[in-house]
């Protein structure tokens, strides 16, 4: 398979994977990306992350949207100015806390 194939491949699954996924799973997917970012040190793709991150909070729950809001903007603060490992330690504190919230959730 030629690498051009692969790709179409890979993008197809990776496509399919997303359509699929429970907002949850959504959710972890992002951190992930996020947190592959960081470490890679991916300032670009790590922006869109947190960007994305933050266009999704619903600010009708203003108390934990707005809690959120300012983790994440801290952490995209830390990307751009090079300081991956601190927006990494955000995003890996609030991906243990979803995926806990998640399991919680699911055996309730």
């Amino acid at each position: 398979m030629t690498q051009t194939g692969y790709k179409a491949v890979k993008n197809s699954y990776l496509a399919q994977q997303i359509q699929l996924a429970s907002p949850e799973k959504l959710i972890l997917m992002m951190y992930d990306l996020g947190l592959k970012s960081c470490r890679t040190k991916d300032r670009g793709k790590a922006s869109k992350v947190l960007v994305e991150l933050i266009s999704a909070l619903n600010f009708d729950y203003k108390d934990a949207s707005v809690r959120f809001f300012e983790l994440y903007r801290y952490a995209l603060d830390r990307v751009q100015s090079g300081k991956f490992e601190e927006a990494g330690t955000v995003l890996q504190g609030l991906r243990d806390a979803w995926q806990s919230a998640f399991k919680i959730k699911n055996q309730g």
